[in-house]
């Protein structure tokens, strides 16, 4: 691995640690980082650091690393810079899950505890974006190949369709549900009720694919030259573009299920780390992870932030579509710029 990796590495390693214990200590009520870091809070501040904070900060740093590194492993896909995490159908397939547990089950969820409707909202999430990832897969095959263009436009038809869906779950929705599903569509990690048991699992199926797709850099970067190169190199693309959907699916599969739809953190994240560290796949992954884990944890610390001035806090989805929007205009702008 290059130095230069390396070091943009353990830079963005510490400005996720620094992110994460600001997140713990800042807030409506401040903790002292010396008392969270020494471990002497009790009573009101412990319950709360660890209690609340705690857990919504691990929250971000699994989505927000998922989103990066997944949006990163599907512009290799689809050679295209424009695509991110939602571009696919696995997304919507999510929306699609989470909401018909929410609309079919409202009674059957009600009368549980909080802990149990959030689980199932989470298995309804998950199952229906694996369920669309196997769908999509099967039809975007051809005598073996994963043809990534019919792929591409399946995902984009299929979003289309499950956004009509989720209209159509909505208009029969009423009162504080209907909040309820807007609220997790656009994004929140506002999921304190999320039981443990969740995230241990999301923490072990988002290490698995973040794992595998660190361990395929150096082969995306031949197949993202042209697929008659990887053959030349000895690598196998077709192996390679299966294994990159598979993995890339898992990761977005356990982000919109923890915390429904979080834009622009899979599209912007891995054209700043390109611009700032290059486009070598090998370094691309790891410091796009990171990268996205700091940026969720600082959006949704302002998402916090934010409840004295609205008298509510706004989604996190909300916040990076704000800052995402703009910035990747810019980038835009300033390669642009650069061309002429």
């Amino acid at each position: 691995m290059r130095r230069s990796t390396l070091i943009g590495i353990a830079v963005l390693a510490a400005l996720t640690a620094l992110a994460f214990l600001l997140y713990l200590c800042a807030g409506t009520r401040f903790v002292s980082p010396l008392d969270v870091l020494g471990g002497g809070l009790e009573g009101d501040d412990a319950l709360l650091v660890y209690g609340f904070r705690l857990k919504r900060a691990l929250l971000a740093v699994i989505v927000g690393s998922s989103l990066a590194i997944s949006g990163a492993a599907f512009q290799a896909l689809l050679r295209n810079p424009l695509a991110d995490p939602f571009v696919v159908g696995v997304s919507g397939g999510a929306a699609i899950g989470g909401t018909v547990v929410m609309v079919t089950f409202s009674a059957v969820l009600s009368a549980l505890p909080v802990i149990f409707q959030s689980m199932a909202v989470f298995v309804g999430a998950f199952a229906g974006s694996v369920l669309v990832a196997v769908m999509l897969y099967s039809l975007s095959t051809s005598r073996g190949m994963l043809v990534t263009n019919s792929l591409l436009l399946m995902g984009v038809v299929f979003n289309f369709f499950a956004s009509a869906v989720v209209l159509f779950l909505k208009t029969i929705l009423h009162g504080t549900k209907l909040q309820e599903v807007l609220f997790w569509l656009m994004g929140s990690l506002a999921v304190e009720t999320l039981p443990w048991g969740v995230i241990y699992i999301s923490v072990v199926a988002v290490g698995v694919a973040m794992t595998a797709l660190l361990f395929l850099g150096r082969h995306v970067n031949l197949i993202s030259v042209g697929e008659e190169f990887g053959y030349g190199s000895g690598a196998n693309p077709e192996r390679i573009k299966k294994l990159l959907f598979l993995f890339a699916s898992v990761l977005v599969a356990a982000a919109v299920s923890i915390a429904g739809f979080i834009g622009f953190v899979g599209l912007i994240v891995p054209h700043v780390v390109r611009l700032l560290f290059g486009a070598d796949h090998r370094s691309l992954f790891p410091l796009s992870a990171l990268l996205g884990a700091a940026f969720l944890l600082l959006a949704d610390l302002l998402s916090r932030l934010s409840f004295p001035l609205f008298g509510n806090q706004l989604p996190v989805g909300v916040l990076t579509a704000f800052i995402g929007g703009p910035a990747f205009i810019w980038l835009l702008a300033r390669a642009q710029r650069r061309a002429s």
